[in-house]
């Protein structure tokens, strides 16, 4: 890969979007190329500011979505800038620029700090600091701060705790930490315990959301769209394809076992979940509602124990 590619893929990178195949093509790239590392870490440390730099109100439901889609809008600039690279501060005056205009939007209020604890782990997890671009061990009394990426390994569990609150990660299971008491879940399935004065929010990588109260098990399902397209010639009737366009995307799903969820789906729409309920949504992000099959919920948990 060129340097230009390489740049150009680097937040999707750090928001952890590439596949498998063309991210090990860009860390292959950057672990011989010294101006594309220092991209790299530029970005991670674009997005950690971002990400701490966002409000946590109600009214931002949708900040995940909208710090990658700044992250995304910020690589491309760099990558602009460095190709052109006329004077060597010219790109980190503008990336400056770029982060002062997002701060401004965002009414900045101040770093994000501890969002989660590691109070039990077993087996092998990392933690991706998004400031410095590194990836470290997750151990007993880590902390989790707003902006961290967290993946457990295969046979690993692991238990984060704020408060009251407490977030169990099962085997193969990844995590970003957008805002205290709320992540957004990519992969594996999670366990959230969470008393009705300390909601705990999940959302998925469509900006649907869940509210928990109570113990609910969240993991992820796929869900298939259907696209009709039509094209169109001059002067003659809009004519539709033979066949749709069939889509798929992961959407979260909600197994409730004690207290309630509230489902935010991604066009301000509302559908409450109680317990012996599951909740899930439709590829639009429509919230849906169904009697819960398997009253089972977290067993997976157990080898952590419930409580500290």
């Amino acid at each position: 890969m060129t340097c230009s590619d390489v740049r150009k893929a680097l937040s999707g990178l750090a928001l952890g979007d590439l596949d498998a195949e063309p991210a090990a093509l860009v860390n292959a790239h950057l672990k011989s190329c010294g101006d594309c590392r220092a991209e790299e870490s530029a970005i991670g440390r674009t997005l950690g500011a971002l990400r701490r730099a966002a409000p946590v109100a109600p009214s931002t439901e949708r900040r995940s979505a909208a710090v990658a889609a700044m992250l995304r809008a910020h690589g491309d600039q760099a990558e602009r800038l460095l190709v052109r690279r006329p004077v060597a501060w010219i790109p980190l005056a503008a990336a400056a620029v770029f982060l002062l205009v997002v701060a401004a939007a965002l009414n900045l209020r101040g770093g994000g700090g501890t969002a989660f604890t590691v109070a039990k782990i077993s087996g092998s997890a990392k933690r991706l600091d998004r400031d410095a671009g590194l990836w470290h061990p997750v151990l007993g009394g880590t902390a989790i701060s707003v902006g961290d990426r967290v993946v457990t390994e295969p046979g690993c569990r692991v238990l984060l705790v704020a408060g009251e609150t407490e977030l169990f990660l099962d085997s193969d299971t990844s995590v970003d930490v957008v805002a205290p008491r709320r992540v957004t879940l990519d992969g594996g399935r999670v366990l959230a315990v969470a008393p009705p004065s300390n909601v705990v929010v999940i959302t998925d990588m469509a900006n649907n959301a869940v509210r928990v109260t109570g113990r609910v098990e969240l993991s992820l399902r796929e869900v298939k769209g259907t696209v009709l397209g039509w094209s169109q010639v001059k002067g003659q009737p809009p004519v539709a394809p033979a066949e749709p366009t069939i889509l798929f995307k992961k959407s979260l799903v909600a197994r409730v076992e004690q207290g309630e969820v509230a489902l935010d789906g991604d066009r301000d729409q509302r559908l409450r979940a109680a317990a012996g309920q599951q909740g899930t949504f439709t590829y639009s992000g429509q919230p849906e509602t169904a009697p819960l099959k398997d009253p089972r919920v977290g067993t997976w948990a157990d080898e952590l124990g419930e409580g500290r």
